[in-house]
């Protein structure tokens, strides 16, 4: 699966491109004035009388509502009115948000008030991906469709590969942040580190669940089939396997955000079992620590771990490999070069970065419209190794890189990524990625 912008994709393409030449000139008038938090800390323990909204002209207020858990009648805690603010943000449909209090008779008066980013809007498509590289079309989107923060969006792309693409999210439905989603698509490309053209079409069934404040549970199933254009590249003899999958994955998420988090833990453990054509368990470990250094310094990092059951070409077939190298991976290496070398149905990845955010996530109007943005810089070290065989799990085949990068941090993608790595044998690299590396590295096609 490609690195395809779905979720506020027009964010990732048309604003953001904007946005590289109008974030580093602070005084542009581009910029809408930043909001700045007024201090709660002296009404601490007072009683709030009253809550209210502004400013979500589109937003339904029980959509807010839901988000905060500050509540009249209670006393007044700053730290949970942060935590609201974290959570509004994380929504990804907010410009900005600003709370202030106001004393009244018996207590205060709290008060929310939002821009709104476009609830709808048609957006130039991008893809890209290590192997095929960038691929254009058109889409249409709505982020907060009817005003539920409901995700639809469906778009068309061309170029390196060829996309037909539908999805759609509501992160509640029912409960406690209870979501569904659903993800189709049809995809051609060549397959570079195999040497065949690949047919994908694909339907993901998914649902999730809160557990208490950090906990998650999710479950997820559905078709993918791949065909070929060369035999002996799927396990079926008519070179197209249909395959059937089903998983479960348990998280814990403490981050204080989701596009640039600053401390907290999130690390999930995910199973899943794909038959059809194929016969295998996956398990895969993801553990990511943020831990702040300075006020606007964080450093990130964790290791990854997939391990697959079965043999390749027999219960697995060969495109479900993981290849090592590239943007997503082990930065310094270009991923159809060291891809072919080193390979295998499981692979261990480490990442540590250091990052300081340039310019905090603010609100920048184009044209009508308000998106929320930021600027965040990085340097970076990755150790991975992919193997079948477990004699094949050694130093030897171990690769590590190093280097620096700049992160545009834009709603709905979380960041795009522009890395300059150098590998250990010395050679230097630019690397180009779409989200956070600790999303994309657990992905097969990078």
């Amino acid at each position: 699966m490609t690195c395809h912008i779905s979720r506020t994709v027009l964010l990732g393409f048309s604003a953001t491109l904007l946005a590289v030449f109008i974030l580093p000139i602070l005084e542009t008038p581009c910029f809408a004035e930043e909001p700045s938090q007024q201090d709660l800390e002296p009404y601490r323990g007072q009683v709030i009388m009253e809550i209210t909204i502004a400013g979500n002209h589109v937003t339904k207020d029980w959509v807010i509502g839901r988000e905060v858990w500050a509540s009249e009648g209670k006393e007044l805690d700053p730290d949970l009115v942060q935590e609201d603010i974290t959570r509004l943000e994380n929504l990804a449909i907010f410009g900005s948000v600003l709370v202030t209090i106001a004393p009244i008779e018996g207590g205060v008066t709290l008060n929310y008030s939002f821009t709104e980013m476009p609830w709808i809007i048609p957006y130039p498509a991008m893809s890209y991906t290590e192997e095929n590289g960038f691929s254009l079309g058109v889409g249409v989107a709505s982020p907060n469709f009817a005003g539920r923060d409901i995700m639809l969006s469906g778009s068309a792309v061309f170029g390196g590969s060829t996309m037909y693409k539908i999805s759609a999210s509501n992160p509640w439905i029912t409960g406690n942040h209870v979501s569904a989603g659903v993800l189709a698509f049809h995809q051609t490309r060549r397959n570079e580190l195999l040497d065949f053209n690949q047919t994908s079409d694909m339907v993901n069934l998914n649902s999730g669940k809160y557990i208490g404040q950090n906990g998650r549970l999710k479950v997820y199933g559905g078709y993918y089939g791949v065909g070929s254009d060369q035999p002996n590249k799927t396990l079926s003899a008519d070179n197209h396997d249909d395959l059937w999958f089903g998983a479960v994955s348990l998280g814990y998420d403490g981050r204080d955000s989701w596009r640039s988090p600053h401390k907290g833990w999130h690390n999930e453990v995910a199973l899943l079992y794909m038959g059809g054509a194929a016969n295998t368990w996956t398990v895969g470990v993801d553990v990511r620590r943020y831990h702040p250094v300075g006020e606007r310094q964080t450093i990130a990092t964790g290791p990854y771990l997939g391990l697959q059951s079965g043999t390749v070409g027999e219960e697995i077939p060969e495109y479900m490999q993981y290849f090592i190298g590239g943007a997503n991976s082990v930065r310094g290496y270009e991923l159809e070069k060291l891809g072919k070398e080193i390979f295998g149905k499981n692979q261990f990845l480490y990442t540590l970065e250091y990052r300081y955010l340039a310019i905090p996530t603010r609100p920048v109007k184009i044209l009508k419209w308000t998106f929320s943005l930021g600027l965040e810089l990085a340097t970076f070290g990755d150790v991975g190794v992919a193997w079948s065989d477990p004699a094949e799990f050694n130093l030897d085949r171990t690769r590590s890189g190093y280097g620096v990068g700049v992160r545009l941090l834009v709603p709905g993608l979380d960041s795009l990524r522009f890395d300059v790595a150098r590998s250990e044998e010395g050679n230097t690299v630019f690397n180009f990625g779409v989200r956070a590396i600790f999303d994309e590295r657990k992905k097969r096609v990078r």
